[in-house]
């Protein structure tokens, strides 16, 4: 990592910021307005010289993680200017984005760090011998791999060995035990071999138990969870069935995940004949699948499923925006609650309510996005945004109508949405009590947006 820029950066800025934008958000902007002044600035009107192929400029600003097509890495960038503050490498960080885990292959090596997000304070250390990466889910642009306390971190080799599936287990420790401590050393723990095709699925909050997707040759997309006991490297005995319906045969490809505090990890998949969730319990090593409502659409339109829970946690919700579905998930009790048809720029039907993806000072983002104040949600697809309110369920207005959008940010305090446009690598920013176009974001070629943090 290192740092771009010579203006120094607010370290809440620089680590709570920072988990900022995946997908590139920043505005084209006018002069910067002074710290007291910039809270109630509102959008500037467009210059009458500002010749029409040219966006609309906003006096708005806000630090903007981005990531763009072709670079593996990411950037802290300024939203007015497109000015890069800092380059980040690619890798899994931890929810508020304090630290990041990254794999770098380098010949026949790999090293594995656990660093500070900020450029210079450092991290632990590993090298391993050959080439090894951070898992993803489906198509999630983030890495996954790390356990919630942070202790564990399981990695996959970087080609394929067919016949043969590898994990790598690293973790901290201290005093010659596992530790949570992020600062303490790394430890290759052990690699572990399974015959067959497994892919990573989720790790136990305390690194303890590995859990794999074994692929199945019965029907296409068929799988089966099964759990590693990481001390010995052995899969345990039996699968991990849905216990509403055990004979039920597992038959899909993921598209998100979303981990929950309590243990219970979300994967949604497009399942052969309807989407579902996948609810794994990786404390108790228990599941139960989540039929989520169908309807018929392309290959691309049914892949625009998004995941995110509520400000609260008392809800998660999943929605494809693109057609028009929607639905509200007990996480406690994990049944549905309610389901809702949107009303789309080509049909017409209720809305439903969605949540967010985000921590603390830093701005939601995804496919599917909430208000801070949880009064609305924002869902991105191939027909722009719909802005759905959360207590009648209803569409109250669209944005971007006839733009397919990649994905969209909410800034911390609600005042501003970002929404990435599909296919030319642009952000534009947008009113979200009007949906008008505030701006565009300096640069080009965006192919990933997080979310947002407070200039």
């Amino acid at each position: 990592m290192r740092q771009m820029r010579t203006r120094n950066l607010p370290l809440t800025c620089l680590i709570g910021s920072i988990a900022l934008v995946l997908v590139g958000c920043s505005i084209a902007a006018g002069p910067s307005a002074s710290p007291a002044s910039r809270a109630s600035d509102g959008p500037a009107p467009s210059s009458p010289t500002t010749p029409s192929t040219q966006a609309p400029r906003a006096t708005v600003n806000a630090w903007l993680l981005v990531g763009r097509a072709g670079e593996p890495g990411l950037q802290l960038i300024e939203a007015q200017t497109g000015e890069v503050a800092i380059d980040l490498p690619p890798g899994a960080p931890d929810p508020d984005w304090h630290r990041l885990v990254t794999a770098k292959v380098d010949g026949s090596r790999t090293t594995v760090s656990d660093e500070i997000v900020q450029p210079g304070l450092g991290g632990p250390r590993l090298q391993l011998e050959g080439a090894w990466r951070l898992p993803t889910i489906g198509s999630e642009r983030v890495s996954a791999g790390v356990s919630l306390d942070g202790s564990t971190i399981a990695l996959v080799p970087a080609g394929e060995t067919p016949g043969v599936s590898r994990f790598a287990i690293a973790s901290h420790v201290l005093a010659d035990r596992l530790s949570t401590a992020r600062e303490a050393n790394l430890r290759l723990e052990r690699v572990i071999e399974l015959p067959g095709s497994f892919d990573y699925d989720a790790l136990s909050p305390d690194g303890r138990i590995l859990y794999v997707a074994q692929h199945l040759d019965t029907v296409p997309g068929a799988y089966q969870v099964r759990a590693v006991d990481v001390s010995t490297g052995r899969l345990r005995d039996g699968v991990i069935v849905d216990k509403r319906n055990i004979d039920e045969t597992m038959a899909g490809w993921p598209i998100a995940q979303l981990r929950r505090p309590d243990g219970v990890v979300l994967t949604l998949y497009r399942g052969t004949e309807h989407p579902f969730i996948h609810a794994l319990n990786t404390i108790d090593a228990w599941a139960v699948c989540i039929d989520l409502p169908a309807s018929p659409g392309s290959a691309a339109e049914v892949g625009d499923w998004g995941l995110a829970p509520s400000d609260n946690g008392a809800a998660v919700y999943a929605i494809n925006a693109s057609l028009g579905l929607a639905a509200e998930i007990n996480p406690s009790e994990l049944t549905v609650r309610r389901t809702s048809t949107l009303q789309t720029a080509t049909g017409s039907s209720p809305g439903i309510v969605l949540a967010k993806f985000g921590h603390g000072p830093v701005g939601s983002a995804g496919r599917v996005v909430a208000s801070p104040d949880g009064e609305m949600v924002w869902a991105a697809g191939a027909d722009g945004i719909l802005a759905v309110g959360t207590r009648d369920l209803t569409v109250s207005r669209r944005m971007l109508e006839g733009t397919a959008v990649d994905g969209i940010a909410v800034a911390p305090d609600g005042s501003l949405l970002f929404a990435l446009i599909h296919g030319g690598g642009r952000i534009v920013a947008l009113d979200p009590g009007t949906g008008r176009e505030l701006g565009t974001v300096p640069g080009g070629g965006f192919d990933r947006l997080l979310s947002t943090a407070p200039w």
